[in-house]
């Protein structure tokens, strides 16, 4: 495992997914993952692994892009999720460390997954203080989907439920989904929703929704917020996306093995 040290955090990264494997905050352990090169081989959920080229599902494994028609390879029944079954949550990625900053690297090959053009894509972590930041790049040969994220779970109690959790996300809008949770291609209002966190609050149950943020595109805002009541332990997300999805891993199987052994 690859890791990165601060006086109160310590992050493991590996090169499997170029994943975030364990974030340890003062001794507890905040995210859930493995450095384990078998649990990784049996499949995790994603479990903090950067999910490319596209990440979320795309309806009937199909996009319109310039003028005419993307068929994907599909792996979700007729349709695809998180790019594919050799999407890059399960490429070796190359790597490079350089003291508290670590950058993986990889290349997608025109029409892997059935996505067109190469993909060169490098994804930068770096540990300064109390602060992780990814930096996600990619460059194309010709006009393609691109839609990459880290699939990260945490838990700031180090165990238990995050139902108890508070969460705030700075944004009003959100994108229903309907059948298998695939988007219906509208954006509602939160408000009078099970989605609605503009003011902190429990999380209380599961969720699998995406909202959209306020501010534009490309400028760096505050995102999220999240806070353990029990221990005061908060993490706050700052991003230059538009969106944040929020997932409280209601697919999750006891077969799945994490640092504390299998999930119950």
């Amino acid at each position: 495992m690859i890791t990165l040290t601060s006086p109160h955090i310590t992050v493991g990264l590996h090169p499997l997914g170029a994943r975030i494997a364990s974030c340890v905050v003062d001794g507890v352990e905040t995210c859930f993952g493995t450095g384990n090169e078998n649990n990784l081989a049996a499949g995790d959920l994603y479990s903090g692994v950067i999910c490319g080229r596209h990440a979320g599902r795309i309806t009937g494994a199909q996009s319109p892009l310039d003028g005419s028609t993307v068929h994907l390879t599909p792996n979700m029944g007729e349709h695809q999720l998180h790019g594919g079954m050799n999407g890059f949550h399960n490429r070796r990625w190359d790597w490079l460390q350089d003291g508290n900053r670590v950058t993986f690297y990889l290349n997608s090959i025109d029409g892997e997954e059935g996505f067109p053009g190469d993909l060169a894509v490098t994804s930068v972590y770096e540990l300064r203080g109390d602060t992780l930041s990814l930096k996600i790049e990619a460059r194309t040969t010709k006009p393609t989907l691109c839609n990459i994220t880290n699939h990260a779970y945490w838990n700031l109690a180090g165990g238990g439920t995050v139902l108890d959790h508070e969460l705030q996300i700075m944004g009003d809008k959100h994108f229903p989904l309907g059948e298998l949770l695939l988007p219906k291609g509208v954006i509602e209002d939160t408000a009078d929703t099970p989605h609605d966190f503009r003011t902190p609050r429990r999380i209380a149950e599961d969720h699998d929704f995406c909202t959209k943020l306020h501010g534009t595109r490309g400028e760096m805002k505050h995102g999220l917020k999240l806070r353990d009541p029990s221990s005061g332990r908060q993490l706050d997300v700052w991003t230059t996306e538009g969106c944040m999805q929020t997932y409280t891993a209601i697919h999750w199987q006891p077969s799945i093995i994490g640092h504390r052994g299998p999930l119950q």
